[in-house]
């Protein structure tokens, strides 16, 4: 009984707000980790560890024409957030990824696909 009082009055975790945001990019096959990897040490997220490379190991089991979507539980500037990546084996070598979250969210993920250009030149 005292427990139950006590849950009472714990604060609740914050919701993450709605998805409402999208946006997608063409990567090389060899491109998709060290981008999810560059995501996760973007100091304005908190992802699980093993996000990038659970999605980068699947990669050679999907077949061509093949659709995968993963569901990231995370906090993006200290508040929680809700990223769903979604990988479309366009070409075996070459994963269109798609990502799904909040408008914040998503803004944030088009600036770090901003550099995939300059990777490409180093």
């Amino acid at each position: 009984m005292l427990n139950f009082l006590l849950d009472l009055f714990k604060p609740k975790p914050a919701a993450a707000p709605p998805i409402t945001a999208e946006t997608s990019a063409n990567f090389d096959g060899a491109e998709v980790g060290p981008f999810l990897t560059r995501l996760a040490e973007n100091s304005r997220f908190a992802l699980p560890r093993d996000f990038a490379a659970a999605i980068t190991d699947a990669l050679p089991e999907l077949a061509l024409d093949e659709t995968r979507r993963w569901r990231v539980d995370g906090d993006f500037d200290g508040q929680a957030m809700q990223l769903e990546i979604e990988v479309f084996m366009d070409d075996l070598d070459a994963p269109d990824l798609f990502f799904f979250s909040s408008s914040q969210v998503v803004a944030e993920i088009e600036e770090e696909m901003k550099h995939l250009d300059a990777w490409d030149e180093d």
